[in-house]
């Protein structure tokens, strides 16, 4: 078994961007006492972690955070992706809603999911979001935007997932 490549210049761009982030002192003081992991999720059902209400959705990455003292985990469902073409109602885009459903019925505490889309599609060329798609309606959605550079959407992103 090895892991799966990359499909798409948003896949790189993020791993990289993380990867940079992760020495920076923004990313010191949001990750204090936390260790990161970043997996590579499969995109079928037999290996990888999908969302059948979600349009049998297999994000792209699984960020892991950890409490180092406590053992608390935030487990976010990351993928980078053009969403030029997708409409608000598309179910990649509503499982960040979901997947807190997921988290209820696990019922556990020290367990935190998420689900976040990075959008590599700008947000002026978006086509389908129509007069409810304004970039904060669509990041309180956890629709983060790679255009306003690493640092601002992965600080977006630690700091929605720490909420």
């Amino acid at each position: 078994m090895r892991p799966l490549a990359f499909d798409s210049p948003s896949e790189v761009q993020f791993v990289r961007d993380l990867e940079a982030f992760y020495d920076s002192p923004a990313a010191k003081e949001l990750l204090a006492g936390r260790s990161l992991y970043l997996l590579r999720n499969a995109d079928t059902q037999a290996k990888g972690l999908g969302f059948a209400r979600a349009g049998n959705f297999y994000p792209d990455f699984l960020l892991w955070l950890v409490d180092d003292a406590t053992g608390k985990q935030w487990l976010s469902f990351v993928d980078p992706k053009g969403i030029r073409n997708l409409d608000l109602n598309d179910p990649k885009l509503r499982l960040y809603a979901e997947i807190k459903e997921r988290q209820k019925e696990l019922d556990d505490p020290d367990l935190i999911l998420n689900a976040f889309i990075l959008s590599y599609t700008p947000h002026g060329d978006l086509l389908n979001i129509g007069l409810a798609g304004s970039k904060a309606e669509l990041e309180d959605r956890h629709v983060l935007f790679m255009e306003d550079g690493k640092e601002a959407y992965l600080r977006k992103l630690f700091k929605r997932i720490a909420k």
